[in-house]
């Protein structure tokens, strides 16, 4: 029971630190999440979460730093698509990744994220592209 416990605290511990949050300043003011784990469907929320509350704060350009993440499921990327709803709703593209590996890459590719999320290989890059 308290193994248990310890398990669940560990995971909702984990979770909390899913998206750490920083600001760049480059044509405009850019939100960066430095994401810190694989999404999945445990964790998904958080940074969809995240995502809202940035936004109500006053967020318009994002970018999602994803070099500390190894994989995403399809869940991961149903938020990317509804982060991108929710800050496209001018029309504009004001959704960045940046950081991605290869075989993530490629899959997104292949689920056509790539033709309306656009990839950067670094931070600054993402933030330099608004």
């Amino acid at each position: 029971m308290i193994v248990a416990a310890l398990a669940i605290h560990h995971s909702r511990r984990m979770n909390m630190d899913l998206v750490q949050t920083s600001q760049m300043q480059g044509n405009v003011p850019v939100t960066v999440f430095h994401i810190q784990d694989r999404i999945n469907l445990s964790n998904y929320k958080l940074m969809e979460d995240a995502a809202k509350q940035a936004y109500e704060n006053g967020t318009r350009d994002l970018v999602i730093d994803l070099s500390k993440t190894d994989s995403l499921t399809s869940i991961g990327i149903r938020a990317l698509v509804a982060i991108y709803k929710l800050l496209g709703t001018d029309g504009g593209k004001h959704l960045k990744l940046a950081g991605v590996i290869p075989p993530m890459r490629e899959m997104f590719n292949v689920a056509g994220i790539t033709g309306f999320i656009e990839i950067y290989d670094t931070v600054d890059e993402a933030v330099a592209s608004f």
